[in-house]
């Protein structure tokens, strides 16, 4: 019993320790700059929403935010549908390079994103890709798509091999097995990738830091560390904007929390 309440002490603990800046960002947002100072924890006298009409509008945190959109997006989609291929041909096929394929993306994720960023950054200028945001989405897939095929192949080779068996002999092709039979019951899987791969692509400030200078495609990360520069004195508008940054990946972590959990822990039972 008492190991129940101190480990319920240390949750809740926990708990408020991440919740207060938080709580504190969105209180913050809705205040002027000398009650911030004055009373930064207690609640607005006054409720300032026009500090969110001047991040949307004025700091221009509605182009960039659709950026983000369009960008994560499109991250999301080409990650699920390349890595998903290349994860039901590792787990349902045995060739000669299996094994080593497998390794090759294995290592993939062993390898920092700094280290080649002087590599990274020659080929984006040689080939004149910088302001582009279709060489950025590329960059985001290139650096998520080990830890995709990881989690898909180890949730892929869970699948009953009868179901497989039994649709080959219906008559079935290997295209018509993935399509019909792979891919819907890797949902969970593809879900939780999915995720992940969102949120990576959302908050990532490194790529569009060193490769997009037009304002026009920048993301709302990197809108919002302008913002910061440009208008940092201006603490209720800063605080707002941090908040619009923040909500999506909240929104679709709370939403989707469950197919996270669900979809890394089914990839480790054998059926």
């Amino acid at each position: 019993m008492k190991k129940k309440i101190i480990l319920y002490v240390f949750v809740i603990a926990m708990a408020l320790m991440f919740i207060e800046p938080m709580l504190f960002t969105l209180v913050s947002s809705l205040k002027g700059n000398k009650e911030i100072f004055s009373s930064p924890f207690s609640l607005p006298e006054v409720f300032r929403f026009e500090n969110y009409v001047i991040a949307w509008r004025e700091a221009n945190m509605s182009r960039y935010f659709l950026n983000s959109i369009l960008i994560s997006m499109a991250t999301v989609i080409i990650l699920a549908i390349v890595s998903s291929m290349a994860s039901f041909t590792l787990s349902r096929f045995n060739f000669k390079v299996n094994k080593f394929l497998a390794l090759f993306f294995l290592l993939g994720m062993m390898i920092p994103m700094h280290t080649v960023l002087v590599p990274v950054s020659y080929i984006i200028g040689a080939l004149e890709l910088k302001n582009n945001l279709v060489a950025l989405v590329l960059l985001y897939v290139a650096f998520s798509l080990s830890f995709s095929i990881l989690v898909l192949t180890r949730f892929m080779k869970g699948i009953n091999a009868s179901l497989e068996e039994a649709a080959l002999m219906d008559g079935a092709s290997y295209f018509q097995i993935y399509f019909r039979v792979i891919l819907p019951m890797s949902v969970p899987a593809i879900s939780t990738v999915s995720i992940f791969n969102f949120l990576g692509a959302w908050n990532n400030i490194l790529f569009p830091l060193l490769f997009i200078n037009d304002d026009r495609l920048k993301p709302i990360a990197l809108g919002l560390l302008n913002f910061s520069g440009e208008r940092g004195s201006e603490y209720g508008p800063l605080m707002a904007a941090i908040v619009i940054t923040i909500l999506v990946p909240l929104v679709v972590y709370l939403l989707f929390q469950e197919k996270i959990e669900s979809g890394l822990a089914a990839g480790s039972v054998k059926e």
